[in-house]
């Protein structure tokens, strides 16, 4: 057996302009209130990994520098620094969009035909091996202790979340993605 090292694995990839020319899973994320940086850093480094189609950023979910950024220099370094840790310098591969409004998105991504799915625990939520997903599909993920809002959940088509067996109540939020996108994108295509 060899273990690839790092060198042999970056040898491996494309040039980031023939990754940019790649197609994109038909998935996207929507982290709406997302308090941890490095959640959002972590969800970077799974939509580089599945090849989603975007990660939208609302609420007040901390996002990367962006073009024209009115935030304060100082929070900017310290968004890009914590988001960093877990995405592992991915964000320039990744499509996002930082949007307060979670409102437009959603609007913007019905009119596209976006199957809108929250992820939360309700009585109404099924198991996500248990749904018949329609592509596009777009995944809501909300605050990591109050999860996803009231109003969220009334906009979705359907509510999804992953029975636990143990004693903790949910997974980390990036972990409940990682989760249910590759489960999407392995089995329901």
């Amino acid at each position: 057996m060899h273990k690839y090292t790092t060198e042999e694995l970056v040898a491996g990839k494309p040039s980031p302009e023939e990754f940019a020319r790649l197609s994109r899973a038909p998935l996207v994320f929507i982290l709406h209130n997302i308090r941890s940086l490095q959640n959002v850093g972590l969800f970077f480094r799974l939509a580089d990994a599945l090849r989603v189609k975007k990660i939208y950023l609302t609420g007040y979910t901390g996002y990367p520098r962006k073009e024209a950024d009115s935030r304060d220099e100082r929070i900017v370094r310290h968004a890009e620094s914590e988001i960093n840790k877990t995405a592992i310098k991915l964000v320039p591969f990744v499509p996002w969009e930082q949007e307060e409004k979670v409102s437009l998105v959603l609007s913007h991504l019905k009119k596209s035909g976006h199957q809108i799915i929250s992820v939360e625990q309700t009585d109404e939520s099924v198991d996500y091996r248990q749904v018949k997903y329609q592509f596009p599909v777009a995944l809501i993920f909300g605050h990591e202790r109050t999860g996803v809002e009231e109003d969220l959940l009334k906009e979705s088509d359907l509510i999804v979340h992953i029975p636990m067996s143990g004693m903790g109540n949910s997974h980390n939020v990036a972990m409940t993605g990682a989760i249910l996108a590759n489960y999407i994108l392995n089995n329901c295509q």
